[in-house]
């Protein structure tokens, strides 16, 4: 997803996994490069909400843009 040397940053916080996958399924339907890397936990392992939250991570000249389209879908940040 992300190549290269670039400036990457937290664009959100989610306290739930099925909201943080909304905004990121949402971001990525317009085209914003977005990693969540606290997907990779399962089950079992720890919960991201307890470690504080799951966080949206995109590059920095996109937080503008994917600023603005969460805060249009009512998805924070």
């Amino acid at each position: 997803m992300f190549s290269g040397a670039m400036a990457v940053v937290v664009l959100a916080k989610y306290a739930s996994f099925s909201e943080a996958l909304v905004a990121k399924s949402v971001l990525e339907a317009e085209g914003v490069g977005v990693v969540m890397p606290e997907q990779g936990l399962v089950a079992g392992q720890l919960d991201a909400g307890v470690m504080g939250g799951w966080r949206l991570l995109v590059r920095e000249e996109e937080l503008p843009l994917a600023q603005r389209i969460l805060l249009e879908a009512q998805l924070g940040p």
